[in-house]
């Protein structure tokens, strides 16, 4: 393939490669903001004044122990799943540049080598 060709290759994957990882950060930023909602689940709290009896405990046991669990699972396994998704993705991609780079160098150098000879 030509020398073109790479260039145009290597370009493609480091636009690639800014893409992920500003995903990668906005997906951080969008963690902190979904972090600092969980104490909302948990509001108001329930007292004597607001509402109280065997509905009351009900409703305030499914919050904290099913939906803050849930709210928790998202934040620790799923955010993990996807971040280490992403960052394979990142490694693949710097190797392929990396790659792609040295072959680049290869090629130049041949056509350096050839333009010698026909001198």
């Amino acid at each position: 393939m030509s020398l073109g060709y790479y260039y145009a290759l290597l370009r493609e994957k480091e636009y690639q490669l800014e893409r992920l990882q500003a995903c990668n950060s906005q997906l951080h930023a969008h963690q902190q903001e979904f972090i600092e909602y969980e104490i909302k689940i948990t509001q108001p709290t329930l007292s004597s004044n607001t509402w109280q009896g065997m509905l009351a405990n009900k409703f305030d046991q499914t919050r904290t122990e099913q939906m803050l669990t849930k709210y928790r699972e998202l934040d620790g396994q799923q955010f993990s799943s996807v971040y280490k998704v992403l960052g394979d993705k990142i490694k693949s991609l710097q190797e392929e540049i990396i790659s792609i780079k040295e072959i680049i160098r290869r090629l130049e150098e041949e056509l350096a080598a050839e333009r010698e000879k026909s001198k």
